[in-house]
């Protein structure tokens, strides 16, 4: 095992067209291994050493740091230590548009770190002297974005169907991997160029209507080379693998919500790269303090994708290097600084690193050594005890009877590499063909008219090619059933979008119905001829450049610059074009709008006037009628209050009257009153008067009464006596 700190490097890139035009100042400056910036509103300077500081500003430096300085230096050495068996890893960290993706892949002719990795490793495997060392590698090319893992070199399953998002596992003895992803067998550098180009074509139709994607995903290119070397012992042949693991990583850009003016999805798309590079920042931080304090620090590996699949480079069985590359403005200072800290922390890392060789080698050495115990064992045979002997060949027949085991094993698995490399191919035909029926073409016919994608990344500007055929191509949506000559994925791209006509070396594109089709910024409606250069842009967000081969050679376009020569008609160009257009048209919409809005309104006025004057005059009548109505009102209560007054005057007279007769009547009541008091004294005076009298004439009627009764009782017994007298004659 080797302890041995992670490689650390900064580059700085050359100002750009923008920052040329906004007048940028350069902040950084480099001496040896050390980088020093200019922070321009502090006035302060910070310094920052570092294992290598590769200045790439200006071409004309003695010390200018070209692709293939920055490959000798720094990732070279990573190429010897795979040959050793160490599994190896370069990540390339720093803000968008500082550089990374030109550092791990360039640009043209410009190749960056991974090809000159590639060809060179391929180079030393052909150019080998060593024929006892063979030599397999298999490769994989996959991105994290939004916290998913997308394979670019398979896109669909075996049922047809779109792969979805791999997962990460951790294997016990190898470390986290990506569970399902395609590995594929090559064999030359021709192949690796073959699978990324369509890795890279893959990921820009995927990036296409979301131009910056790529900046912000993670893209990891892994190579597992496994070396089968031949040993012989007693002339025997026996062999034995060391397998490297290779990770090339080209991280999303670094920058800030803030500073990138981010928000809605675009912002929760931030923070899951944030979160990322959030954790790579952690895993960094408590690596570094680790090291420092010599005490065991959690290390958050597992917060996020990529840091768990960076875990064995990060303080794990890797040499590691990384790569800062910096803008060198000063509108950019504060993400400098930031990338600058993040790289000094993770020069304090410290990896334990180890050869990757099976168990075979083990066992080799082991044959090895008690080989050379019983030769010297013979060569002092005298001396030995033949039993002590007897044990020696049994460890050494037991040794060469697991070294057979363990190559019969290493056959089957060269047989199953043969199958590999067969399927390999298989499968990057297919998926070659998947991409052919998009309409992407990967032979270019230099005599037929196209079109070529724009990006905002320039890795994958360029990648995709699309042929214009003789007569009618079709574009539209991209469906299983779509039998489109150009199938673009994408919400804005109609089913049926447009036409794309050939005739005689015309080319001209025709929007089927409302299909948003742009020309040079402009939104057309009818057929339009295309020429050499013009930019193309279907559904807002498919960008395009045509190329014309026949215009070229003709001398009608000589090139794709601008009519000025003042810059190429790249994706930024075409973008501006597109915004430009679009705020004329913008500014015509509102003018026009204006305009109309102005004829609306004095047509509204002229309209309210009227109004205005008849509500007038309705008010007026209304108020001529109130008043009328109030006057007589006012009569009215005038005639009533008069009315009021003769009332109360008769009221008044009524009442000085009612009041005389009633003194009148209170005098006669008086009178009455007296009167009456006499007459009821001489009633009562009266009265006891008739009661004497009535008293003496009852007594005189009782008196007569009795006398009466008395008349009676005497005139009943007379008569009593008369009718006893009677019979008494009668009988007689």
């Amino acid at each position: 095992m080797e302890n041995s700190a992670v490689t650390v490097a900064v580059r700085v890139r050359p100002l750009n067209s923008r920052e040329k035009i906004e007048n940028g100042q350069q902040v950084i400056f480099m001496d040896n291994h050390t980088t020093t910036i200019h922070h321009p509103d502090s006035k302060q300077s910070y310094s920052f050493t570092y294992d290598f500081s590769f200045c790439s500003f200006d071409k004309t430096d003695p010390n200018f740091a070209s692709q293939q300085v920055v490959y000798e230096k720094l990732a070279r050495p990573l190429l010897e230590r795979a040959f050793e068996g160490f599994n190896t890893c370069l990540f390339a960290y720093g803000q968008t548009g500082s550089g990374k993706s030109y550092t791990m892949m360039g640009y043209g002719e410009e190749a960056g770190m991974t090809p000159r990795f590639c060809e060179e490793l391929f180079s030393r495997v052909t150019n080998s002297q060593n024929k006892d060392v063979t030599c397999h590698l298999e490769m994989s090319y996959f991105e994290v974005y939004n916290e998913k893992i997308h394979d670019l070199l398979v896109v669909k399953d075996e049922q047809g169907q779109k792969r979805l998002p791999l997962r990460v596992r951790e294997h016990p003895l190898f470390g986290p991997y990506v569970e399902d992803l395609s590995t594929n067998v090559v064999s030359s550098y021709a192949d690796i160029q073959g699978w990324l180009e369509l890795g890279n074509k893959q990921r820009a139709t995927a990036a296409t209507g979301m131009n910056d994607k790529s900046s912000r995903s993670h893209s990891v290119f892994t190579l597992v080379m496994t070396q089968t070397k031949t040993e012989f012992v007693e002339e025997e042949e026996h062999d034995h693998t060391i397998t490297s693991r290779i990770n090339l990583v080209d991280l999303a850009g670094s920058e800030r919500c803030s500073s990138a003016q981010t928000s809605g999805d675009r912002l929760r798309e931030g923070a899951s790269i944030n979160k990322s590079l959030l954790t790579l920042g952690k895993v960094i931080s408590a690596l570094s303090e680790q090291c420092q304090s010599r005490k065991k620090v959690f290390t958050p590996y597992r917060e996020s994708v990529l840091t768990w699949l960076l875990k064995e480079s990060l303080g794990g069985n890797s040499k590691t290097a990384m790569i800062a590359t910096l803008s060198p403005a000063a509108s950019n200072v504060e993400e400098t600084l930031s990338t600058l800290r993040y790289a000094r922390q993770a020069r304090m890392i410290i990896n334990v690193a180890k050869v990757n060789e099976d168990t075979n080698a083990k066992l080799i050495r082991e044959l090895k050594a008690e080989v050379e115990k019983l030769r010297a064992a013979q060569m002092s045979s005298q001396g030995i005890e033949p039993e002590k002997m007897r044990l020696f060949q049994q460890e050494i027949a037991a040794l060469k009877a697991q070294l057979t085991q363990q190559e019969r094993e290493m056959a089957e698995a060269h047989r199953t590499w043969k199958e590999k490399l067969e399927q390999a191919e298989k499968r990057k035909r297919e998926e070659t063909k998947e991409l052919q029926k998009a309409g992407i073409t990967f032979k270019v016919d230099n005599r037929l008219p196209n079109l070529v994608n724009l990006n905002e990344d320039p890795q994958l500007s360029e990648m995709l090619l699309y042929m214009i055929k003789e007569g009618q191509t079709k574009v539209g949506k991209r469906k299983s059933e779509s039998a489109h000559d150009i199938q673009l994925s994408g919400a804005l791209i109609a089913d049926e979008h447009c036409v794309i006509s050939n005739v005689g070396g015309t080319v001209s594109i025709t929007p089927i119905k409302d299909a948003k089709t742009f020309v040079n910024g402009n939104l057309v409606s009818k057929s339009t001829v295309l020429h050499h250069g013009d930019r193309v842009i279907l559904g807002g967000d498919h960008y395009f450049r045509f190329n014309h081969p026949v215009e070229v050679h003709s001398g009608k376009r000589v090139s794709c610059w601008t009519q000025s020569g003042d810059g190429h008609k790249d994706f930024e160009y075409a973008k501006n074009e597109l915004l430009a257009a679009q705020r004329a048209q913008l500014e015509a919409e509102i003018e026009k709008a204006r305009v109309k809005a102005k004829e609306e309104m004095m047509q509204g006025i002229q309209v309210a006037k009227e109004m205005a004057q008849k509500e007038l005059m309705d008010q007026k009548m209304l108020y001529e009628n109130k008043i009328k109505a109030l006057e007589r009102e006012l009569e009215e209560e005038s005639e009533r209050k008069r009315l009021q007054e003769l009332n109360n005057q008769r009221v008044a007279s009524k009442m000085e009257e009612l009041q005389t007769a009633k003194t009148l009547l209170e005098q006669e009541v008086n009178l009455n009153k007296k009167r009456l008091h006499m007459e009821a004294q001489a009633t009562r005076q009266a009265m006891a008067d008739h009661d004497i009298r009535h008293a003496k004439i009852l007594e005189a009627l009782e008196a007569e009464k009795r006398k009466i009764a008395e008349d009676l009782e005497k005139m009943q017994q007379k008569m009593a006596q008369k009718e006893m007298h009677a019979p008494k004659n009668g009988s007689s």
